[in-house]
């Protein structure tokens, strides 16, 4: 039989990785390429949507130069983004700005307007959060992370530009328009952006939504299913790409729902956790669920008429790489870093580090709080300050774990780790004996995203008939048992990183409220 094989291309905030992967679910080649986040004012993130495709035609060059002979053997292309971006483009599908990624909270005063009212809970007018949860299954995030908050933005900020603005696109939305000139998105982004009826047999933008922010519906893409195909590649993109024009273009997921299938967690209530620059815990299920007031719930999932759970966080493996670039020096590669950490004891010396590097999301919705370093002394190592990140994400897990586990019916035995933090021996450790539960690291954990991708793409093209047959494809390689000494001493750490937050947030929010707005 002739050699088949999808190629499936995740776009992170740090990289891009495209990949050749069999359709029983072989990782068979892969290339990497960089992308760079620009910062220009305080709360701000954006990314060059060119930066995008040229990072992606970079890979894949770098993938026909290892491999010229397997050119010729793909059946299908699709991507796998980061979710929760914002791009306006024109009638001609050009962009009109910078995309704002997911770490922008800029709209951060748009997001507490829109969602005022009284009586007060929580922050939000009580007659709009019912409304919204009623639709949405879930309520804007008052830090200016959503979508919505973001749209609003645009259209009071940049006026010149909201007119000029034919559709607001997402990552991997962008990425199918420049490549079948189609303007799509899907199932998963859709719920995410809290104007999209999310009830199953009702799924569709919401006019009671639409019409309490008077906004206008016509520039939003069309809904697609993710296991669909989108079109087919157009003439120019398949030359910048070395393919076949005509081949063609699932529609695909975010990274969380792709990395989901691709973590081999795919029937109900099985979770797995994400390290990348962000990180998340995740769930399918097959109703939709909401805490509002931890900022977690459930989205469209890949397979149509399923949800997943989510309770994401901003930044997990940015943490470390921050460290390495700023403090440690980056001459330090992540073999030498893990070394070093095996070197400091469970408790990293007694040194606290609270991740929170662009404020939090899950399981407390707050854009003032900062990052750091507590109860440091001159008798500490470089080895201590690096476990201590690595706990201090771990700790900032199981907070979040905790929220999803008490949606679920029984006690989680055990999670699947993925992502390229979970490269790491040591930290899938920690996490085991931070979460005191088996931790299983599936093969190539840090390809989950484009083997999930990839796997998506077999379902629209016909192969299998459900996601969940997917599980047999996607082997562990590791599995890393808690130690009971370690997991006594992290449930005393823990208790004592809550109570840090609950006696420092409103410091941190009277150091940084005025600086977070713009």
């Amino acid at each position: 039989m002739t050699e088949q094989n999808i190629l499936a291309v995740d776009v992170g905030t740090s990289e891009v990785k495209a990949a050749l992967i069999s359709h029983t679910g072989e990782i068979r080649d892969c290339a990497r390429s960089h992308l760079e986040v620009l910062y220009p004012e305080p709360t701000w993130a954006e990314q060059d949507p060119n930066g995008w495709w040229q990072a992606i035609t970079s890979a894949v060059r770098m993938l026909w130069d290892q491999v010229p002979e397997r050119r010729d053997t793909v059946t299908g292309l699709v991507f796998s983004c980061q979710m929760f971006g914002v791009l306006p483009v024109d009638a001609d599908g050009k962009p009109l700005m910078n995309a704002m990624i997911w770490l922008d909270t800029r709209s951060r005063e748009q997001a507490r307007a829109m969602t005022h009212g009284f009586p007060k809970i929580s922050g939000y007018g009580l007659g709009k959060v019912l409304k919204w949860l009623r639709e949405t299954n879930g309520a804007p995030n008052l830090a200016g992370r959503d979508t919505i908050s973001k749209f609003i933005w645009l259209r009071e900020e940049r006026p010149e530009l909201w007119s000029q603005t034919a559709k607001l696109l997402d990552v991997k939305d962008y990425l199918l328009l420049r490549t079948t000139g189609r303007t799509v998105t899907t199932y998963d982004l859709a719920s995410g952006g809290w104007l999209f009826k999310t009830k199953r047999g009702e799924l569709g933008w919401s006019r009671p939504i639409l019409k309490m922010l008077d906004f206008d519906a016509e520039r939003l893409p069309t809904v697609l299913r993710s296991t669909e195909v989108a079109g087919s590649l157009q003439k120019d993109a398949a030359a910048d790409l070395g393919i076949a024009a005509g081949t063609p273009v699932i529609a695909g997921a975010g990274d969380v729902p792709s990395c989901a299938v691709g973590s081999g967690a795919v029937r109900n209530e099985e979770v797995h956790i994400s390290l990348g620059t962000s990180s998340w815990v995740a769930a399918h299920r097959d109703n939709r669920c909401v805490d509002p007031f931890s900022a977690t719930g459930t989205l469209c999932a890949a397979e149509f008429d399923q949800y997943i759970l989510i309770a994401t966080q901003e930044t997990a493996g940015a943490s470390m790489e921050w460290l390495r670039q700023n403090i440690i020096g980056p001459d330090l590669d992540y073999t030498e870093i893990n070394a070093l950490i095996e070197k400091s004891p469970p408790g990293a010396s007694g040194i606290h580090f609270f991740p929170w590097m662009m404020g939090e999301r899950v399981p407390v919705d707050d854009s003032s709080i900062r990052g750091g370093f507590v109860n440091l002394s001159l008798d500490h190592s470089q080895a201590d300050v690096l476990r201590s990140v690595l706990e201090g994400v771990a700790f900032n897990t199981r907070w979040a774990f905790e929220v999803v586990q008490k949606f679920l019916r029984s006690r989680v035995p055990s999670v699947r780790i993925t992502g390229g933090g979970a490269q790491s021996d040591p930290w899938c450790q920690i996490m085991a004996d931070v979460l005191g539960r088996p931790v299983h690291r599936v093969a190539n954990p840090q390809f989950c995203g484009v083997r999930g991708a990839a796997l998506i793409a077999l379902r629209a093209l016909g192969e299998i008939s459900h996601l969940e047959e997917t599980a047999e494809l996607v082997e562990v390689a590791d599995t890393f048992e808690p130690n009971p000494q370690n997991v006594r001493l992290y449930d005393s750490r823990f208790a004592a990183y809550r109570d840090f937050y609950k006696r420092n947030h409103t410091w941190f929010r009277r150091l940084n409220e005025g600086r977070s707005r713009k």
